[in-house]
């Protein structure tokens, strides 16, 4: 009977240095502590409170993430519906992770460079789009909105 309660004791003791030292201060750096992307551009953008808004006519912007040196492409909402970046060979691992593109838009990353094309917008409707990239456990999220053809 004293050996089983020493044995006792002995687990509890155990457990109690085990969960002890699992402290949430040893890995801080991997527990999404991440500084917020910082994106720029040199040329001069209409937006509208978060919003870019793309000229019918279409166009191209370059964005630089200043914080960042290698973001990826996550995904693309667009009629409330996803697309993510394109499959090669359709593996996942295989995947380009930099290149998205609908027919009338696209979206490129080169090192920190992020270039959205958009195509002209031959319709009477605004192109409302949603562009997220990443850098890991970071986001970034774009608005865009494309004019209306009148």
């Amino acid at each position: 009977m004293k050996k089983l309660r020493l044995w006792q004791i002995a687990v509890a003791m155990t457990a109690t240095i085990i969960l002890a030292s699992c402290g949430s201060d040893e890995h801080d750096d991997l527990v999404g502590d991440w500084d917020n992307m910082i994106w720029k551009t040199e040329a001069p953008v209409t937006m509208k409170s978060d919003t870019y808004i793309v000229p019918a006519t279409g166009g191209e912007l370059t964005f630089s993430c200043k914080n960042y040196s290698d973001p990826w492409i996550s995904t693309v909402r667009y009629a409330r519906k996803y697309y993510y970046p394109i499959a090669v060979d359709k593996e996942y691992d295989e995947t380009d992770w930099y290149t998205i593109s609908l027919d009338w838009f696209k979206a490129e990353i080169t090192g920190n460079l992020l270039k959205v094309t958009f195509a002209p917008n031959q319709a009477t409707t605004e192109r409302p789009i949603k562009l997220t990239v990443t850098a890991g456990d970071i986001f970034y999220t774009f608005y865009f909105k494309q004019s209306a053809n009148k």
